[in-house]
């Protein structure tokens, strides 16, 4: 029996998947959908990112919109949901991954999360396309496997994109997540939350 044969016969205990989610989409929810095939659960981890125009919602604000959408769909119960550290841009991936190996910031990184979720690469597999992320999750012995987000191609506007039709009032946006994410954006007025934003970055970006 060939190797990737066996891989899909195995079930793992956990599915961990980590990132921004400024809003999490459809690619996003597709992503823990695929992550219930491999596993018994999924954990989330919601990057801590500061607030900015490329990161208008809180942590806290990002787990509501998931527990929204997980329950939408019947699956919260199937779903841990946790905020993480945030290893910023100055974390430059390295160009050996022997530098990695002797303490980068990016394995410290994922040792954090590994320590907040309780995983180990025993009974987790790592879901993910960003490559700082795969590598540290890889580099610590997890299996990596991508997310829907970018094989499938479920996303036809970029989250920059996505702000930017909500600031020019193009209600199209709308129309462009799952139902329950619009909403909980409407309900925290996210168009005056991104006017209020202006000058803290550059929103072409993410």
């Amino acid at each position: 029996m060939s190797f990737k044969r066996r891989c899909w016969i195995i079930k793992w205990s956990n599915a961990l998947y980590c990132g921004r989610f400024q809003p999490p989409h459809q690619g996003h929810l597709n992503s823990v959908k695929y992550g219930l095939k491999l596993a018994e659960k999924v954990y989330v981890g919601i990057r801590a990112t500061p607030l900015s125009l490329k990161d208008p919602l809180t942590p806290e604000e990002r787990v509501e919109a998931w527990i929204r959408l997980l329950k939408s769909e019947g699956i919260a119960e199937k779903v841990v949901i946790k905020i993480i550290p945030d290893f910023g841009k100055e974390t430059e991936l390295p160009r050996e991954d022997k530098v990695v190996l002797k303490g980068h910031p990016l394995l410290e990184w994922g040792r954090k999360v590994e320590e907040i979720f309780g995983t180990s690469p025993e009974d987790t597999v790592f879901i993910g396309n960003k490559p700082s992320m795969v590598l540290a999750f890889n580099l610590l012995g997890y299996i990596v496997v991508p997310g829907h987000r970018n094989v499938h191609r479920l996303v036809d506007v970029s989250a920059s994109q996505l702000r930017q039709m909500i600031l020019n009032e193009d209600k199209e946006w709308m129309k462009l997540l799952p139902k329950p994410i619009t909403e909980y954006l409407l309900e925290i007025k996210i168009k005056e939350r991104l006017e209020s934003l202006i000058g803290t970055g550059d929103i072409s970006t993410g």
